[in-house]
């Protein structure tokens, strides 16, 4: 489905701009008439009517009347300025207009008419209606006329009106529609004055060269303006090539009704050298416009990928994520984002690093080189928690393309480590729980340190509970807590793994873990001086250790420590004993 043209209503009023397609075709018709035409018989070649055609695109509807008007009056004059006055010459405009009534119709609401060039669909619906279908109408209309009016033989008058009027039409149509839509005025001042007199050179130079091939009979040289205006595409573009193309047709087709020029070596008379002409000019347009419709697709297709480039830019520009390319030998080939404070690096110093030369910065990524994982987890140096997620472009291909997008989960991570902190801590004494506890001596097994292992029993707990109630109970918890945080060093564990026992796992030998727990024992029987009331009137504690040895499980030094603590319960508790 093509989208329907919203006709430009800038630039002069529509009356105006009516009167400026009168002048220029009345200009134009009364020129071709003059050098293109016997005088009874259609001109070889009319471009009158892309004038009118041009500026009915860019008008709407609605606005049509006097651009018709206007263009029935131009071409009745220029007959009578150049034939002489005649009634017929009323019947030729009408066809010639409504010629391009009809071709507006139609174009006008499947294509932008400012994008004839832009792709090869669109210039093929063009070529059709325009080129094909509208000159075939107005032929059979203008040969019928030219039969009956001047007994002109039907199917000469019709070739010549159809091939006139298509290639007119299919030539000058694009120029004049970028002169009308402002095209022309935009493409000029984004040039340079340099760039300017370049191009001026280059059309100049072009016209020069066609002239030359046109002004000798001795070689058959129409390749040339082909091979030169094909050339003239690339630096010039569309709007270059549509001034080219009107110079090739105007210089050749003066020639050839000269009897002068390459088509001039052909046997035939002139309506034959005329269509011959035609046939060369619409293979010339043919192969130009297919160029410039690739290079205009491509350039708009270029246009499109540097404004999505510079949108995903702005987006990560303001985006709280980092995102490196990798192209399919992994190099980096793209970064954006905050890079700086994720990565610890600029964006720029990013693009051309190796994704193996980033894992040697940041070991955590190295999994994404074997294809292990897809999400690790860094650090940043300004102590940003961040997360890197790894996706292949095409998976299927052995060396495909891979973005990393790095999250900052700064905030996530200390909701997570909170809420394991809580999941891991006593309410009460503010130590490790027993979940955490265990944990905990899990993670120092691992690491194969040397540790040992304090289970603490307040003694005779239920007695203070029951004779003090459970309030001075919890009081005397919470500072048995305090006391072993305070005696133990930052790398322990200390947590309160029952009702009224703790643990402590020391990063030490089982002799150092019985001094530190002697001066536990010590300070906890000056607990009872801190409690308001000074009651209990003191609280002691049991205390078995043991070391871990090799080759032991949790479960046996948690068993060889318990089997000290049981001693101590059964020799009068108020000490320490350590077990091996």
């Amino acid at each position: 489905m093509y989208r329907e043209q919203r006709p430009s209503t800038e630039g002069a009023p529509i009356l105006a701009r009516a009167l400026y397609a009168g002048l220029a075709y009345f200009a134009l018709a009364a020129l071709t008439l003059r050098f293109a035409s016997d005088g009874r018989n259609h001109a070889t070649i009319w471009i009158a009517d892309a004038v009118i055609l041009a500026l009915l695109l860019q008008t709407p509807r609605s606005q049509w009347r006097p651009v018709l008007i206007a263009g029935v009056i131009a071409n009745h004059l220029a007959n009578d300025a150049v034939r002489g006055f005649a009634w017929s010459h009323i019947l030729y405009a009408a066809i010639n207009i409504t010629q391009a009534w009809v071709a507006a119709i139609f174009l006008q609401r499947r294509l932008a008419a400012s994008s004839i060039l832009s792709d090869m669909q669109l210039l093929g619906r063009f070529v059709i209606w325009a080129g094909v279908i509208t000159p075939a109408i107005g032929g059979l209309l203008g040969a019928l006329s030219a039969m009956a009016i001047y007994q002109q033989p039907f199917l000469a008058s019709f070739a010549r009106w159809f091939f006139s009027n298509a290639l007119g039409i299919v030539v000058a149509t694009p120029f004049f529609n970028s002169l009308w839509d402002g095209s022309y005025g935009e493409f000029y001042r984004g040039k340079t004055p340099a760039q300017r007199w370049q191009m001026l050179g280059l059309l100049v130079g072009y016209a020069a060269l066609v002239d030359l091939v046109f002004v000798q009979t001795d070689m058959p040289l129409l390749f040339i303006p082909v091979s030169a205006l094909v050339l003239l595409t690339f630096p010039l573009g569309r709007h270059g090539i549509k001034i080219g193309i009107l110079i090739t047709a105007i210089i050749g087709m003066m020639a050839t009704i000269g009897n002068r020029g390459p088509i001039a070596l052909m046997h035939g008379d002139l309506l034959a050298k005329s269509i011959f002409f035609q046939f060369y000019l619409v293979t010339t347009l043919a192969t130009c416009m297919t160029v410039v419709a690739i290079i205009t697709s491509r350039a708009e297709f270029a246009a499109k990928l540097d404004d999505r480039d510079k949108s995903i830019r702005m987006i990560l520009a303001n985006s709280p994520d980092a995102v490196l390319g990798f192209d399919g030998h992994g190099c980096c080939i793209f970064a954006g984002g905050p890079t700086d404070s994720l990565l610890d690096t600029h964006a720029d110093d990013l693009v051309g690093i190796s994704l193996a030369q980033l894992a040697e910065q940041w070991p955590e990524l190295g999994g994404f080189l074997v294809g292990r994982g897809t999400v690790a987890e860094l650090q940043s140096r300004e102590g940003f928690c961040v997360e890197a997620s790894f996706a292949l472009l095409d998976p299927a291909l052995a060396q495909s393309g891979a973005v990393i997008t790095f999250h900052n989960i700064t905030a996530r991570a200390l909701r997570e480590r909170e809420l394991t902190r809580k999941a891991f801590t006593d309410d009460l004494t503010q130590i490790l729980n027993r979940a955490g506890f265990h944990q905990g001596v899990h993670d120092v097994m691992k690491e194969g340190v040397t540790c040992s292992l304090a289970l603490i029993d307040v003694d005779y707990f239920k007695e203070i509970n029951d004779r003090y109630g459970h309030a001075m109970g919890d009081e005397v918890l919470s500072r048995i807590g305090q006391c072993l945080r305070t005696e133990t060093r930052a790398t322990d564990l200390v947590g309160r793994i029952g009702g009224d026992e703790f643990a402590i796992l020391f990063r030490a030998d089982a002799v150092t873990a019985a001094k530190v727990c002697g001066r536990i024992l010590e300070r906890c029987r000056q607990i009872n001086g801190l409690i308001e009331g000074g009651h209990p009137e003191y609280v002691t504690l049991s205390c078995g250790i043991a070391q871990m040895m090799s080759g032991w499980t949790k479960a046996q030094l948690f068993r060889t420590a318990d089997e000290a603590l049981y001693e101590v319960k059964a020799q009068g508790r108020n000490a320490v004993r350590l077990r091996a």
